[in-house]
Parts: C-alpha cells; structure tokens; sequence
C-alpha cells in the first residue's frame, strides 16, 4: 500500500474522447483470469451471507454468467424454505459437474458473525465493514475476531461494484431537484406537501426500504445526519411510512402514485425518477454513471464482498472472486444494473462545470481559493479527459484504501494498451478546506506524487505528472460539519496526448 508521512494537517484539513472509449481494461487489480473449468473441483461450492442487495442484485446474475463462463449449461434458482435464502445451480454434461452458490440474503449484519467463524465464503456489505461490527461479535463471545485493520487488508477487502441511492418520484411530478435540507425536513415530518417544494399541492407519500438495508442506513447518515438506523425510525415513526423488503417493488410503487417519494439505489429506480439534490453549500449532485464511479455524488455507496482474514479461499471461492472482478464479471454486474468498476470518461461539459467551479471552496466563504491554483487547475486539465478512477484514503490516514489499491493496477493496464500508449496520464491532487492552506496544499501534491511514484516505480507507467492544487474545485462541501467534506481529500486521474504527439 502507498503509506504516506502521516501529518497532523491530514485532519486539519475532450480530445481523446473517442481513443479513451476504445479501450476498456480488465476491472480486476491483477486477478487472473477465472479458473478454468478443469481446474476445479467436480463440486464447485460457493457460499455467502449478507446484505439484500448484494445477494440478490448481484450474486444471482453473477453466478448465472460465471456458470456459463465455465460451460454449464443448466442454470436454475433453487428457493429454499426460507424465503431469504436461496440456491444457484448449475450442472454439467450427465451431472458429472455441479455448481452451487448458498446465497442468504438477511442483511449486511447478518453476514459477520458466518464471515469470521469462516461459515461462508463471503460476506456481502453496502458500507465498510465498522469497529461496532466486530465489538457485536466480541460481546457475543466469538472467538478470534479479527481487527478492523484485518478486516480492511487487501484481499480481505473487496470492493465490487459501486451504487448511488437516489430519492425517486413518479415520472409525471413536476418536481425535478430538491435540497438536502428538503429532503431531511420532509423525512423528519416537518414538509408534508409537495407544494412546499415547488409541486402540487398534493400531502407527500413516503416509502422506505427496510431499516435493515444498507440504502436506509445510507440515506438517514448523509441526509438526516442520523448516526443509526433505529434512531431514524424512530424519528420517522410519526410519518407512518411503510418500508419495503424488495426494492423493485418499491420503486413500481412509488412509479405508480403520483404522490410519492421513496429511495432506493440507482440500480434499481426502474421506472421512478431521481431526483437532483441541491447540497448545503448550493452546489448540485446528480446520480448519474460517471458521477457515481468517482465517487462524487454525495450518495454514492459501495458494495463489498469480505472473506475471512487470515483463511485462504477455496479455489472455487478464489475463482469466483477472480471472476467477479474481471471484465466479464464486471459486465455482468453492469447488465444487471449495477455500476461497474470499469473506468469511464466524464461527459463533454464536465470539465467546464469543473473550471467554472474551481475558486469556490464551497465552505461559505471562509476560505480563497489562490489563482495560482485554480490556474494550475485549469492548465493540468487543458486538452485532458477525466476518468473516473478517483484515488481515495483511509479516513485518518495516509494509506491508500482497498479500492484505490486495485485501481492502480486497474489504470496501469489501461496506460499500457495500444489505445492508451501515446497518451499522458495527469494526476491532480486535491484536499479539504479545512485547516491551514498551504499545509493542505502541500499534502495535495504530496500525495500526487506519491502515486505517481507507485505507478512509475512499480508499475511501469511512462508518461505521468503530478501537481497538487489543494482545496481547488472541490466536488463536495467543505463547511463545518458536512458529512461528505473527506470527499475533497482525492488525487483525480486526467489523460490527454503527450506533447509533440
């Protein structure tokens, strides 16, 4: 891992459009390819436990094309006698070869305590594994529970495919953008109708997944600033707003009544409509493919798949995994309505929103952007495309995180393709607003070049710079007590033509 000097400052605060789009990389951080079929065992058994959506969502088509993959023809979907539970099988010629997936769906802490005692295979999450996951186990006497350090490893770790969640109407409201601060009063009770938003006047209907879900979870921490689920029903207790265990039936709901408003993770707004939310400090968040792959979308989520630190997987495991994080496993997950790891390029206007954006902090004021950032911005962007590969951090540390690791291989790969080969890869450091200027300045570019270093040194990349322009053009807020200002702490990744080229 990239391990940087830790400071006290760190808390402190398209021209190649058409080459760019020709070139898609394996979304795998060095995984080989899937097992072959003869490489594995006549059984192959593969078993999870965990969130709803990864389990279904995502396991489901995944095993159905990694079946195929290995040249099963037969793939069926076996229920069971509990209705959170379900098999995937898939049998060879004359039932020489079986495929077995043990798919349960309770919800993501459902899977903890079968993960560490090494149960299942995988355990399928909507947010990063929390040290309140591993204190529950350590209360109910569980034996060897691992540190949240373990649990995060590399390896251990894996993030598969990202989401966001969107708040979603019937197509016909005239309502198209809401404020946070709307959205947490209509979710506290104190906005009921819609023409207190700029709709009908019509009473708004709420519908809300099951607080089990990681999208409830979600929703209530960043919009509500409420640190638990329990807490948020009981705060929303008075609006009587019936939650949903399926998600699809959910946005048909909310897809069918003209006053409703519900939430659910962009892959599954079906026929609803997302709405834009307008943040704190003003600025827009649209949940949107390319937004939701750098992670700038305010709502942006991961899913994850956990193994047991510390016990090798099973090689029908490890070929699982592997696949997953490939191009095909990708692709399945794309098909299915997820959002892929596969790096994408930033729409045509988007690097004029960003310039038009570079010297507002986005903080109210407080802090001054200096011109000789925003313009070193603006020149490390000229003729440049954004990719959606977004280094991130772990919080508190200088330590590059679990998916950040598996992108620097992922865009090592890329920058070694044909389609790649004469391009030169910028990479922009930025930071918070918060703490001393020129502290987070220099962290900024700090750690640019310290990518940089990993991508060169040891990966082999050729034509790469780094700068680092601090708190320019942030794509989230940075006022005091915005729950998403660690969003600013990033290094981006910009190609464009080498010069002379």
């Amino acid at each position: 891992m990239i391990k940087f000097r830790l400071r006290s400052m760190l808390t402190a605060g398209c021209a190649l459009g058409a080459i760019l789009g020709a070139a898609l990389l394996p979304a795998t951080a060095g995984a080989q390819a899937p097992a072959a079929a003869q490489a594995l065992p006549n059984e192959i058994v593969v078993r999870y436990a965990g969130a709803n959506t990864v389990g279904v969502g995502m396991l489901q088509p995944l095993g159905q094309a990694w079946a195929r993959k290995l040249g099963f023809r037969s793939v069926r979907v076996e229920q069971t006698a509990d209705p959170l539970e379900f098999h995937l099988v898939a049998e060879g010629a004359e039932g020489a070869r079986k495929l077995r997936m043990e798919v349960k769906f309770h919800g993501t802490p459902s899977g903890t305590e079968p993960v560490v005692r090494g149960q299942v295979d995988f355990w399928g999450t909507v947010r990063p594994v929390r040290e309140s996951d591993l204190d529950a186990l350590r209360r109910r006497n569980v034996p060897n529970v691992p540190s949240l350090a373990q649990m995060q490893a590399p390896g251990v770790e894996n993030v598969i495919a990202l989401d966001a969640i969107a708040f979603i109407t019937h197509p016909s409201n005239p309502v198209r953008r809401i404020s946070v601060t709307q959205l947490k009063d209509v979710l506290l009770g104190k906005i009921v109708n819609w023409s207190q938003v700029g709709g009908p006047d019509m009473p708004i209907q709420i519908y809300a997944p099951d607080p089990g879900f990681g999208t409830f979870e979600g929703a209530c921490q960043v919009i509500m600033g409420i640190a638990t689920s329990q807490q948020c029903v009981q705060q929303m207790a008075k609006l009587a707003a019936p939650h949903f265990k399926s998600v699809d039936d959910l946005s048909d709901t909310v897809a069918g009544n003209p006053a409703a408003l519900g939430w659910v993770g962009i892959v599954a707004k079906r026929s609803a409509r997302p709405l834009q939310l307008i943040t704190e400090c003003g600025g827009t968040a649209d949940p949107e493919i390319f937004n939701a792959k750098a992670e700038e979308y305010l709502l942006t989520r991961r899913y994850f798949l956990y193994t047991t630190p510390g016990k090798p997987l099973s090689p029908s495991a490890k070929a699982f995994l592997d696949f997953v994080l490939s191009e095909d496993g990708q692709n399945a997950l794309k098909a299915a309505g997820a959002v892929d790891l596969l790096p994408g390029i930033a729409p045509e206007t988007y690097v004029a929103e960003r310039l038009d954006g570079a010297g507002n902090a986005q903080d109210g004021g407080r802090t001054r952007i200096r011109p000789t950032d925003a313009r070193a911005f603006e020149e490390a962007t000229q003729n440049a495309s954004r990719l959606s590969i977004t280094f991130r951090f772990r919080e508190g540390t200088d330590n590059l995180d679990s998916r950040a690791e598996a992108d620097l291989v992922r865009l090592a790969e890329l920058m070694k393709t044909q389609a790649y080969a004469k391009s030169q890869l910028v990479l922009i450091g930025f930071s918070a607003a918060r703490g001393d200027y020129a502290a987070n300045r220099a962290l900024s570019r700090e750690r640019a070049m310290a990518v940089r270093e990993r991508l060169v040194g040891q990966l082999g990349v050729k034509d790469v710079v780094a700068v680092g322009v601090g708190p320019t053009s942030p794509v989230a807020c940075n006022s005091d007590g915005a729950p998403t200002a660690h969003m600013n702490q990033r290094v981006e990744v910009w190609v464009r033509r080498s010069p002379g080229i």
